[in-house]
């Protein structure tokens, strides 16, 4: 594995870089049940079917990206692009968490989210965490286009190293923005998060030591009670080793919730439970079990 690595590290370096797609539609089929329109998409991405992972809520169509490459290379840039008609509900997941490897200085690797959430549609992005291995250099931009009836529930989770080898803060930047906006272009709200790895001065503090991985949760529900999404939310038990607030976003009835943890699995299991109280709140059909 490690000799095939170094292979394809090898190859990025003479071969011009490629961007890499993977377009999704979702559409409503006759009997109002939501289904994979149309995908498109190029190496490394593939798409599972559309599952129905809950017989009690075929409304919904669940689907996992699958990406068949070691990881983010110098140079790598990938666009995902996602589209929901009217009225359909997609839950989105990917099967494991995605590395960012090692970049020479001056080089990185790209993401880029394009996401469109038309009248009465909900989408779920729930994807798997990022890693971020010693020297890498990562750029992501997520846009959001929502209607004022569409509903979003948006996670990320930030691994700042292979921690179990010792690996912490030792990549060169994080940066990520996303912004969302109406279909006539108004600006809803954006949100820039630009994180230090071998600069990081605070990388040795108590709290980052203590509770190195990060995540945020946006959620945007536009019939839901924010007080008592905030107070359902802030009541879920929280493990000691975890430190968790949230704010109200402006311009739209959202939350946004950031979280500090010890392990990926405490943050997991938070976001678990959150998605779980938000369909509760949202008259919304329980979160069923997403295998991985």
């Amino acid at each position: 594995m490690v000799a095939e690595l170094n292979r394809l590290l090898t190859v990025k370096e003479i071969l011009p870089s490629q961007p890499h797609h993977l377009e999704v539609h979702i559409g409503l089929n006759r009997s109002g049940h939501s289904f994979v329109h149309r995908q498109y998409a190029t190496y490394p991405f593939r798409v599972s079917r559309a599952l129905r992972l809950d017989p009690g809520d075929t409304d919904r169509t669940y689907l996992y990206m699958m990406n068949s490459s070691p990881g983010l290379l110098a140079g790598d840039a990938l666009r995902l692009r996602v589209t929901l008609d009217q009225k359909t509900r997609l839950y989105l997941t990917d099967q494991s968490a995605t590395k960012a490897h090692a970049m020479a200085e001056g080089q990185r690797a790209e993401m880029h989210y394009a996401f469109e959430v038309k009248a009465g549609a909900i989408l779920e992005f729930i994807p798997e965490p990022l890693i971020l291995y010693r020297d890498a250099d990562f750029s992501q931009t997520t846009q959001i286009t929502l209607d004022p009836t569409g509903s979003l529930v948006l996670s990320e989770i930030l691994v700042p190293g292979r921690l179990a080898r010792g690996e912490f803060y030792q990549f060169h930047r994080y940066f990520n923005r996303m912004q969302v906006n109406t279909p006539d272009g108004e600006l809803v709200f954006a949100d820039t998060m630009h994180l230090s790895g071998q600069q990081n001065r605070f990388a040795a503090s108590p709290l980052f030591a203590m509770m190195p991985i990060l995540a945020n949760l946006i959620v945007i529900l536009p019939e839901v009670h924010l007080q008592s999404l905030s107070a359902a939310l802030m009541a879920i038990p929280p493990k000691p080793e975890c430190s968790i607030a949230l704010s109200r976003l402006p311009n739209c009835n959202g939350l946004v919730i950031r979280a500090m943890a010890k392990s990926v699995p405490i943050l997991k299991t938070y976001i678990h439970h959150a998605l779980i109280t938000i369909r509760h709140l949202s008259n919304q059909p329980t979160l069923p079990e997403i295998p991985k």
